[in-house]
């Protein structure tokens, strides 16, 4: 009898750790490039293997980020960014992972981005590392919206509640996106806001590459908060990953709480009404909407004044 207890804790704590592994190294989504592809076991493939070898030892010991170059024989760049919300560990496991997946669904391809909850890989023959661009995205959004009846005591069919809830969600945006650019080293920060005391909180989270500069990287942001308010209108939550910078938001809680809380005033940072796109043309989104389920074991967040807006951010 103790060893088949022994055996059933054995194989539910074998369960319960892949659950979280996967859930930690969830896979998004992946491009491979359209620059050409190589042979297997080309000199290419051996210069690839070096770059990756190089990307996930130096992104540990680098805080998250990294980029590397093999220029002889061939030119290979490579970037590996991790969020930075996590820790070495997390990462080294999620760039792991990435390498191993992107082999696997890129075969011999000399140009692929491959992107995790977690972490994202990207490598090319061309010179990536010299250009600030971010028009390789993957757009994902929830199939929820604001208008259904999720929130005790929000009035749904009201269509001020949408257009409050995108006023707000435009603020704590703005917001995360200035301070990611102008007050985190990392070019990461996550952020709340409460928006009435029945209403939901919404949680974002901004992150640049650490070597984009200040303007630069609140530039990259500003173009994804403009592609949201365009296509997200009424969404419960959405995400746009890119491999220069990225933006989401939700009404759950979905990064963790990596510093004290900062509380800010509404007014902190540029959180203007800014200008939809006309249209997200030459982007690459998914073929099909994301459904991020809510975690079970949120606090409830406490209850403020009714059409009052309670901003917080988090940043290294």
């Amino acid at each position: 009898m103790h060893y088949i207890s022994l055996f059933f804790l054995i194989l539910f704590l074998t369960y319960f750790l892949k659950i979280n592994l996967s859930f930690a190294n969830d896979y998004l989504y992946s491009i491979c490039g359209s620059t050409g592809n190589d042979t297997e076991n080309s000199v290419y493939q051996t210069d690839l293997a070096k770059l990756f070898t190089s990307l996930s030892t130096e992104a540990v010991a680098s805080e998250g980020f990294t980029t590397n170059t093999i220029a002889v024989p061939n030119q290979i760049s490579g970037l590996v960014l991790c969020r930075g919300d996590i820790n070495s560990s997390i990462c080294s496991s999620c760039l792991i992972q990435s390498i191993r997946d992107i082999q696997t669904i890129c075969p011999n391809s000399k140009e692929a981005t491959i992107w995790y909850d977690l972490c994202l890989l990207r490598y090319s023959n061309n010179n990536l590392l010299s250009s600030t661009d971010n028009s390789e995205q993957v757009i994902m959004w929830n199939f929820k919206n604001v208008t259904s009846k999720r929130f005790s005591g929000w009035n749904p069919p009201n269509a001020i509640a949408k257009t409050y809830f995108k006023t707000m969600m435009e603020g704590l945006l703005s917001s995360v996106a200035y301070q990611a650019a102008y007050s985190s080293a990392k070019r990461f920060v996550v952020g709340d806001i409460n928006t009435t005391s029945s209403g939901p909180t919404i949680y974002s989270m901004s992150q640049c590459t650490p070597d984009l500069p200040s303007d630069a990287c609140h530039s990259c942001l500003q173009d994804l908060i403009n592609q949201m308010l365009n296509n997200f209108d009424g969404r419960q939550g959405g995400r746009i990953l890119g491999v220069r910078c990225s933006l989401r938001y939700e009404v759950y809680k979905f990064y963790s709480d990596f510093q004290q809380v900062l509380p800010l005033s509404s007014t902190s940072g540029p959180v203007k009404p800014i200008a939809p796109s006309d249209a997200v043309s030459g982007k690459r989104p998914t073929p099909a909407p994301l459904v991020s389920p809510p975690p079970h074991n949120l606090a409830t967040p406490a209850p403020v004044s009714e059409g009052a807006g309670v901003l917080h951010c988090l940043w290294n």
